[in-house]
């Protein structure tokens, strides 16, 4: 049987389907200049997660949605970083397809033919599965619309076959927990598969706990190892708050394990959120995406950020009443390069349209030093709050602005797009600071008769590097006429960090009649 790497671009776009659309007391610090430069790392691996996939790209831009040229693009740059191996954290192909998965092989194997470097030397590619791949062809209905016939159907449904397709796609075979060993440390995995033969429920995430009954005593204490699965550890990376999380029975598990480091998705939340990165009992370590930036709108739930969702469906009212679009964050993909060196792990975290990193190395010096310094209350410590420029104020523009509307889920309701007399407030940019991003602005319109309003906003650019156009520039909200109480009206503006650390907000009176 022919590999993967000697299947013609032809024969991958089956039928015309193609266009579908811790270490105990680890410590981690912020990287010196030139910290262990020239030394050569033990290990040196790649991490993504959801990259989407629906077809192959060639003849598109990168920055269309749905291709796989971002996903080709990302290992291009960690070939020439030198990796042993490349890790993706479940959703590769997006609508669960044959045709999908077929596009992430393409990519893979244009630039590690036979899972080899030009030269010879092997890559070892470890990847898992998410909803997407095990469930994504009932998303809209896509299969079904795509083949109404039944058989033909079956044929390029990766959950009718996902062993099958995965040997003849990536030539190993499937296992729904995983593991490779590359470079002397351990790399597990656990699959979503959420039903089993017999039709019956488990929790693919709970297989960690048997196989760490049976082989954790036989893993090196000195050395980490690396889990990666789809869904968030429960109460880990993010937070408590955090959309997508599992169970938890992976959280319990690993805490006997203080050399873990487990990978995730799912949720696409920024690496330029320093609450990606969690150390508690073990470490757990947010991927992001390769697609999109997912917005944190449960972290305030029942109305999020007004240039966000609110979370939840059955608040749909909230999100029609807003007065700011949603946040579009498609520009911005993301993924992570790991170095591990006899002393140290550091982490390079990159954005890959603009090709700029998107903050600091982090650094976990081996052995430990210091005590969960990225718990984090620890890690808020070494963070600073944005700062406005000094002696700057906000700009105040009359205008009319309109409302989201919407319609409720069952469609049995809606809220009219309406133009209301509105106040814009304007804020010059923050100063760019890698240890003061800015996260997120609070507005808050107070009026002579003490009524107070305050909206919470997703900063433009909290997705980018620092150095990014959109990380430099100016923040607004609107405040609709309706909202506010009665006589003049002062509006403040605060600048806030992940972590919740305000900077000196500023403010402006606007005179009413």
């Amino acid at each position: 049987m022919k590999t993967v790497a000697n299947i013609s671009r032809r024969n991958f776009l089956i039928g015309g389907a193609a266009a579908l659309g811790a270490f105990g007391g680890g410590r981690f610090v912020l990287a010196a200049p030139g910290f262990k430069a020239g030394e050569k790392p033990r290990l040196r691996f790649g991490v993504v997660s959801d990259i989407h996939i629906l077809r192959v790209g060639a003849n598109e831009k990168m920055e269309g949605s749905g291709n796989n040229l971002t996903f080709k693009h990302t290992l291009e740059w960690f070939r020439s970083q030198g990796v042993d191996a490349v890790a993706i954290a479940g959703d590769m192909a997006d609508r669960g397809m044959v045709e999908n998965l077929m596009g992430v092989a393409e990519a893979w194997y244009s630039v590690f033919p036979e899972d080899k470097y030009p030269d010879g030397r092997p890559v070892a590619k470890f990847f898992v599965t998410g909803n997407h791949d095990w469930e994504g062809f009932n998303y809209g209905n896509t299969a079904a619309r795509l083949y109404p016939d039944a058989t033909e159907r079956a044929k390029h449904i990766l959950q009718k076959d996902m062993a099958g397709w995965w040997q003849k796609i990536f030539n190993e075979p499937y296992s729904p927990f995983c593991t490779k060993q590359v470079n002397g440390y351990t790399f597990l995995g656990a699959h979503w598969d959420t039903s089993t033969p017999s039709g019956g429920k488990v929790d693919p995430f709970g297989r960690i706990e048997e196989y760490m009954a049976a082989n954790g005593k036989t893993l090196d204490p000195k050395l980490p190892f690396f889990y990666v699965q789809h869904p968030h550890p429960k109460d880990t990376c993010y937070g408590p708050w955090a959309w997508g999380h599992d169970k938890g029975i992976v959280t319990k598990t690993l805490s006997a394990y203080s050399n873990a480091i487990a990978f995730s998705g799912h949720s696409h939340y920024s690496l330029t959120d320093e609450r990606s990165l969690w150390q508690g009992a073990f470490t757990s370590v947010g991927t992001s995406s390769l697609r999109y930036t997912g917005m944190p709108y449960n972290e305030f739930p029942n109305k999020g950020y007004e240039n966000t969702g609110c979370g939840s469906r059955a608040a749909w009212k909230v999100d029609a009443a807003k007065s700011m679009k949603r946040f579009a964050p498609g520009d911005c993909r993301q993924g992570m390069l790991w170095s591990v060196y006899d002393d140290c792990i550091v982490v390079k975290r990159r954005e890959f349209l603009s090709n700029l990193d998107i903050g600091e190395d982090w650094v976990m010096p081996l052995p430990a030093a210091e005590s969960k310094p990225f718990a984090f209350a620890e890690h808020a410590k070494k963070m600073r709050a944005p700062e406005f420029p000094k002696e700057t104020t906000p700009t105040v523009i009359a205008m009319k602005s309109i409302n989201r509307g919407g319609k409720s889920p069952d469609g049995m309701e809606s809220m009219k797009s309406v133009k209301h007399p509105s106040f814009k407030i304007v804020t010059p940019p923050v100063a760019p600071d890698t240890k003061g991003r800015l996260f997120r602005l609070d507005f808050t319109a107070e009026t002579t008769d003490g009524k107070k309003c305050t909206k919470r906003v997703i900063a433009v650019g909290f997705n980018h590097s620092e150095k990014h156009k959109k990380a430099t520039s100016q923040q607004w909200c609107y405040f609709f006429e309706n909202e506010l109480g009665t006589g003049d009206v002062r509006f403040t503006v605060t600048p806030i960090n992940c972590f919740g650390a305000c900077g000196k907000p500023i403010s402006v009176v606007q005179k009413r009649s």
